[in-house]
């Protein structure tokens, strides 16, 4: 397995062919908080705020959630697309979040979480969470780490390090120096194309961490029709 670096796609998110992210954008009922070069979503559910990812440094994530008019002791849970440090840096800041992921990222989360980075709910493929009447789908998508997932809350597919948007609209592998395995990350991109496409989502926004998003599923269909 190829060595992977402290905040991977830092460099390549803040090359020129990736669209740029955007604090506060809405992808339907998920709004980004950046720092640097990292997104995390806030959720606002009728049970309370949910996060997918933990963001990158305490401090900005309370700024983030300020902005917001969200306390961090108000944060129930963190989704974890995936257990690098500038995508859980932030948990320290959440003191009554539970930490949810899949089963694979603990190793991960055991080299990047001060402190106890046990995952309090062990998620399962395909599985579906409520909070209040907001309904999270899971999917496994290794290949970045062996435990990324990607969330579908409301339409909006939330990617993590999964793949990037480039400038011109299309979406793209990460680098593959950044990946634990990038051609598997690239079939398991497609395998979640053709699921969502089995199962009937509608994708109506493609939400990325480390570059803009893009409204509507198409760019994942097409990424998937180019890489069969």
């Amino acid at each position: 397995m190829r060595a992977l670096l402290v905040g991977p796609l830092l460099l390549a998110s803040a090359c020129a062919d990736v669209s740029g992210i955007e604090n506060r954008r809405t992808y339907g009922p998920a709004v980004a908080m950046i720092d640097l070069f990292t997104t995390c979503f806030l959720v606002k559910t009728d049970v309370g705020p949910v996060l997918v990812d933990g963001c990158w440094r305490p401090e900005e994530l309370r700024a983030r959630l300020a902005e917001n008019e969200v306390k961090p002791e108000d944060v129930r849970a963190v989704l974890l697309t995936h257990g690098h440090q500038d995508h859980v840096g932030g948990l320290p800041a959440l003191p009554n979040a539970r930490l949810f992921a899949l089963a694979q990222e603990q190793e991960v989360l055991n080299g990047t979480v001060k402190g106890d980075g046990t995952i309090d709910e062990v998620l399962t493929d395909g599985q579906a969470l409520w909070f209040g009447s907001t309904e999270v789908r899971v999917y496994a998508v290794p290949g970045h780490t062996a435990g990324s997932a990607a969330f579908l809350i409301g339409g909006a597919l939330l990617l993590g390090d999964n793949a990037l948007v480039t400038a011109n609209g299309w979406l793209a592998p990460v680098p593959e120096d950044r990946s634990a395995d990038p051609a598997l990350n690239v079939r398991s991109m497609v395998k979640l194309a053709d699921r969502l496409r089995a199962e009937g989502r509608e994708v109506r926004w493609l939400a990325p961490a480390h570059s803009g998003g893009l409204v509507g599923g198409s760019a994942l269909r097409d990424f998937a029709e180019a890489r069969r």
